[in-house]
């Protein structure tokens, strides 16, 4: 375009100068634009050049391998260690939220000074006072003929859809958000102002200790 607008441009221009002996305006514009471009042609063409040139005489320096020293694998021995052997915190009830086969005896919950109350055979529990039964399934204290009442979790019962009631920690049965409430000691459960005290005839689970506990106590 440059060499076509130059060449054209100027024929016009010479023709225009000799048979009218004036410059024409397309003329003239068209020689401008020829011009300009072959200007900006030969510069660009220049630059690339340039840069060719360059690109070529730069040396490529070859990339150094690093090499990665990989540590020794230390050969890992796996050795069978004992499992520690869990003792209960609270002897001797056993510290387990089920009702354990170990405590499938009978055994009464007296008030001292007056008879039977309670009656534990393993997951069934026999309030006395009222000929109702009670049964542990999975963490759960239900009232036979009807449902859930309470949950056990851990070292604590609750009510099925309330709050917690009681918890035993070390020797004391303490409610949840009341503090302490009755000690244990031995086979007897004594209220903490000494006014009431139970005898249980027999060991019992943690978790009929819990069940016995609202059984006697209530839910406050």
């Amino acid at each position: 375009m440059g060499i076509f607008g130059t060449t054209y441009g100027a024929y016009l221009t010479a023709y225009h100068l000799n048979h009218n002996n004036k410059l024409s305006a397309g003329a003239l514009v068209l020689l401008i634009l020829g011009i300009l471009s072959l200007i900006v042609f030969i510069t660009i063409y220049i630059g690339y050049y340039l840069a060719q040139k360059k690109k070529k005489n730069t040396p490529v320096v070859p990339k150094e391998e690093v090499k990665v020293e990989e540590p020794a694998k230390e050969e890992v021995k796996l050795v069978n260690k004992p499992r520690p052997e869990y003792k209960s915190e609270y002897t001797p009830y056993k510290n387990n939220s089920r009702y354990d086969s170990d405590y499938s005896s009978t055994v009464y919950v007296k008030q001292v000074g007056y008879g039977p109350i309670l009656r534990v055979e393993g997951n069934r529990i026999l309030d006395m006072r009222n000929n109702t039964y009670y049964r542990i399934e999975d963490n759960m204290v239900k009232q036979e003929g009807s449902g859930p009442l309470y949950e056990i979790r851990g070292n604590q019962i609750k009510n099925t859809f309330g709050g917690y009631l009681y918890e035993l920690s070390g020797s004391n049965i303490n409610k949840v958000f009341g503090g302490f409430y009755a000690s244990i000691s031995g086979n007897y459960i004594t209220l903490y102002d000494l006014s009431v005290k139970y005898e249980m005839t027999g060991s019992l689970s943690k978790a009929q200790i819990l069940a016995v506990t609202v059984l006697l106590f209530g839910k406050y």
